[in-house]
């Protein structure tokens, strides 16, 4: 039941940010390739004209590979014990918190449960002062925040981890889309309407392959949970048939 909750949530998820995704792409202000331009990132370059726009991304292809991997081999000791992986966190040095509402109260300065990258100005000081009033009990004054986790206080399950950690390892290994300008511009579009007239009409050229980046670690995010999901999920029955096929056969 909670495996098809969850599923069902991350398909919506997955819908919304897949036509958001293509709503980026039909709107990139090709009238503005009125010069040669150069938009980079930590693992791709892009060089844009009036005629075309060249891509060399190999080292992302390469990176999210590796990264699969890893989660893969990472997640195999914890599927059955959430608790176990948070403690795992902690011990490597990442900053867990849990809050009531938390879902809530991030929503309400555009942010979203899980994975968090820096912020800076108001809404870090924001957040800053929320966290220390409801976790750590004391006043957190500060106008940034490093990279963090932030839950509900209930009890997490393994999927909304998985795809919290594939973020975070993602932003650890500097893969396009993490850095705080791609996020924050990905953040002015979250939640609107892909069809709303004019949402990217003050967006550069530069803006739009970084919102695009952002989007695409999101995307990718889910699609690892939701494939990782299914492979679980697909080898517990298999396991299941078999155990029920034996017990027939005494």
């Amino acid at each position: 039941m909670l495996y098809n909750n969850i599923m069902q949530i991350f398909e919506k998820l997955k819908e919304y940010y897949i036509s958001l995704y293509k709503r980026i792409l039909m709107n990139l202000p090709r009238n503005t390739f009125f010069k040669s331009d150069v938009y980079k990132n930590s693992t791709t370059t892009r060089t844009m004209n009036s005629s075309a726009t060249l891509t060399f991304s190999t080292k992302t292809e390469e990176k999210k590979k590796t990264l699969e991997e890893f989660m893969d081999n990472l997640l195999k000791d914890y599927m059955d014990s959430p608790e176990k992986l948070l403690k795992y966190m902690k011990k490597e040095g990442m900053k867990v918190y849990k809050m009531k509402q938390a879902d809530k109260i991030l929503d309400r300065i555009g942010e979203q449960e899980g994975f968090l990258t820096p912020l800076k100005g108001l809404k870090a000081l924001i957040l800053n002062f929320i966290l220390g009033i409801m976790v750590e009990k004391k006043l957190i004054i500060s106008f940034n925040t490093s990279e963090m986790f932030i839950f509900n206080d209930t009890e997490t399950e393994i999927y909304t981890l998985s795809r919290a950690l594939y973020k975070y390892y993602g932003y650890k290994n500097n893969l396009p889309g993490y850095d705080y300008k791609s996020q924050e511009i990905y953040k002015k579009i979250y939640k609107k309407d892909p069809n709303q007239k004019g949402l990217f009409n003050k967006f550069s050229l530069k803006d739009m392959y970084a919102c695009k980046d952002a989007m695409a670690r999101n995307l990718e995010a889910i699609n690892y949970t939701v494939n990782l999901a299914e492979r679980y999920e697909g080898s517990k029955k298999a396991l299941q048939k078999i155990k029920d096929d034996n017990s027939a056969n005494i």
